[in-house]
């Protein structure tokens, strides 16, 4: 197997459900290039979600549980679940050593409960408006918001140190940034496509740029945040940086289709 599909195949395996055929060991060597890839199955699995679900009961709240649902059980019930241990640790009165001991803890507690909530129910209402809207710029978002997440949760790595020795952080090491940008910038091409269609090539430009911003702005929040509180970030601080990225991009479309 060549080493750009057994890197792609690594990453695919590492972040979603989706079975990859690895004739060996994984090679996470490329993961900061690969992970906003990956992310374009996330993306059509939301959109062909979101296509069937719009076909079956036209646009709004349905058609767009149906799109969470298509991207969610392939590909980001991993990072919910990370977003979900970040929320309890949050929740945590007490040292960093008590957060850790929180986080990985395998029961749900308030915390998590609530932000598992607002998160979907904030995400299934940015949804079912831009179905309702309608047009280009509505399937454009649904396309952009899974490569930035993605971009966010490598940038982490690049702005805080892991704070375990083993674990997935450690495993990753520290991808390249410019590597991680490149392949936002190939991830997020369908979503500029679909953009400029809508609003030309400013709209195309300007949605690549607000994808890439909504990253770096999570990425910092979410790494200042672990390194603050837990020593460090750990593999459940890339799944919420994924989880918040992919909201802040689905909000601000939202607000701007009004």
């Amino acid at each position: 197997m060549n080493a750009p599909l057994h890197g792609f195949l690594s990453t695919l395996s590492l972040v979603s459900r989706i079975p990859a055929p690895l004739r060996s060991e994984p090679d996470y060597s490329a993961v900061g290039f690969w992970m906003p890839v990956v992310g374009t199955g996330a993306a059509a699995f939301a959109c062909a979600g979101a296509w069937l679900g719009t076909l079956a009961f036209g646009p709004g709240m349905l058609a767009a549980a149906c799109a969470i649902a298509a991207q969610y059980v392939p590909f980001n019930l991993f990072h919910l679940d990370g977003l979900l241990d970040t929320a309890d640790a949050a929740g945590v009165f007490g040292d960093a050593e008590r957060r850790r001991a929180v986080l990985k803890d395998p029961r749900i507690g308030s915390f998590a409960l609530f932000a598992g909530f607002l998160t979907l129910s904030c995400r299934l209402g940015a949804v079912s408006a831009l179905l309702v809207r309608g047009g280009p710029a509505a399937w454009g978002a649904l396309a952009l918001a899974p490569a930035s997440g993605r971009l966010g949760s490598i940038l982490v790595t690049a702005i805080a140190e892991p704070y375990a020795e083993g674990g997935l952080a450690a495993t990753l090491g520290r991808p390249s940034p410019v590597s991680s940008t490149i392949g936002y910038a190939i991830a997020a091409v369908p979503a500029a496509i679909l953009f400029g269609a809508a609003y030309g090539p400013v709209g195309a430009v300007a949605a690549m740029l607000v994808g890439g911003l909504a990253a770096i702005t999570v990425a910092a929040f979410v790494a200042h945040w672990y390194s603050e509180r837990m020593g460090g970030y750990s593999g459940d601080a890339l799944g919420a940086a994924v989880e918040l990225g992919e909201l802040l991009v689905l909000l601000l479309a939202a607000a701007v289709a009004r």
